[in-house]
């Protein structure tokens, strides 16, 4: 196992920003993803982890020991990349052992009880004598993980391993990878724009965007309390309902009264609106535009006086009608508050001074 240290790092491509001032710690064993729309930066970092790409500042340490001129293959790290890159004309064994061989500098049987082992934990031993274009895109990805496993290094490096796999296999590989990696104790960095692959394969999140780092926390923290306004648009299916303040503190849920206004915005996730809510301190109307069935629930897009749009979940047996119009609510501790596109609270601190506020819309 290898403890990853990533400080200061930046790197740019003429005048584009990829990376601007990353620091992460990833602990001996820890999985972690980094998460983030395409262009964010993300698949950068990797690269510089792995030493395919030089930082212009800043450092990669492996263990304490800086990795700046050391060459990819003499890193204790191994890729796995999105797409599989395994020679055509090799069989799965003979691609799992090349760079044993060649890279490590393994003998052949040696090489070859390693890939045997490692076929045998992924049951894919019956492959091993095939070649690439005898397997399916999901064989293919197994050998290009067990390949990276093979190596038995103390980091293993995922670029986008699961996209372009259908939904099926997509969800069951994603449980074989998670276990796996956890499974040899090898430190994990799995770069991903799925949430849900991010918040089943990994201890801990990076959300990175524009080359920096938003928020850096445990699924659970990120989905109970997105720092930003773009981890909380980001993170969630539906993601999270913001609503900008008017310069008087005017929002579609109530009314705001804060020192300044400016830049102020509330947020509230789809599954903390309820129907029928009379009683909620913070409230929204509006006319029901789609319903998307989601299987155990509904999905309701309504649309506001205003013409934008907010998402709300609701039981079955309570889907509202196409073209109704509906009141949803929202209890003070699931409105969260932003200020300059940072989470200062929720509007349950207002009585230990975070914010005054007038949840019914009525200005005091």
């Amino acid at each position: 196992m290898t403890r990853v240290d990533v400080r200061g790092l930046r790197k740019t491509f003429g005048d584009h920003v990829a990376l601007d001032g990353i620091d992460l710690t990833i602990a001996d064993g820890e999985q972690v993803a980094v998460l983030g729309p395409s262009g964010s930066g993300k698949s950068t970092l990797l690269r510089v982890i792995a030493g395919l790409e030089d930082q212009e500042s800043g450092s990669v340490l492996f263990d304490d020991v800086a990795q700046e001129g050391v060459p990819p293959h003499r890193r204790d790290s191994a890729i796995v990349f999105q797409h599989f890159a395994l020679y055509p004309h090799l069989t799965a064994l003979e691609n799992i052992t090349l760079g044993l061989r060649h890279g490590l500098g393994l003998g052949k049987a040696e090489a070859d009880a390693r890939a045997h082992d490692i076929a045998e934990r992924m049951r894919v031993q019956d492959l091993l004598g095939r070649k690439p274009k005898a397997m399916s895109g999901g064989q293919r990805q197994r050998i290009a993980l067990a390949r990276a496993l093979a190596r038995r290094s103390g980091i293993v490096l995922l670029d986008e391993p699961l996209s372009g796999l259908d939904a099926q296999l997509h969800a069951v590989l994603r449980l074989e990878i998670a276990s796996l990696l956890r499974g040899v104790g090898a430190t994990g960095i799995n770069v991903t724009h799925d949430q849900l692959d991010a918040m089943a394969m990994a201890d801990r999140i990076a959300v990175i965007n524009h080359g920096r780092l938003e928020q850096v926390g445990t699924p659970d923290e990120l989905y109970a309390a997105p720092a930003t306004t773009f981890v909380a648009g980001f993170i969630g299916t539906p993601p999270m309902n913001l609503f900008p303040a008017a310069p008087d503190g005017a929002t579609a849920l109530g009314t705001v009264r804060a020192d300044p206004v400016t830049a102020l915005v509330l947020g509230v996730r789809p599954e903390h609106l309820a129907l029928h809510a009379d009683g909620a301190p913070w409230h929204l109307t509006g006319r029901v535009a789609m319903v998307e069935p989601t299987g155990q629930d509904r999905v309701v897009q309504i649309v506001l006086d205003d013409g934008t749009t907010a998402a709300f979940r609701t039981p079955i047996t309570m889907t509202p009608a196409l073209g109704s119009s509906v009141r949803v609510g929202a209890a003070s501790h699931h409105v969260h508050v932003y200020r300059d596109g940072v989470r200062v609270g929720d509007m349950s601190d207002v009585a230990h001074g975070v914010l005054r506020a007038d949840p019914a819309g009525v200005a005091a």
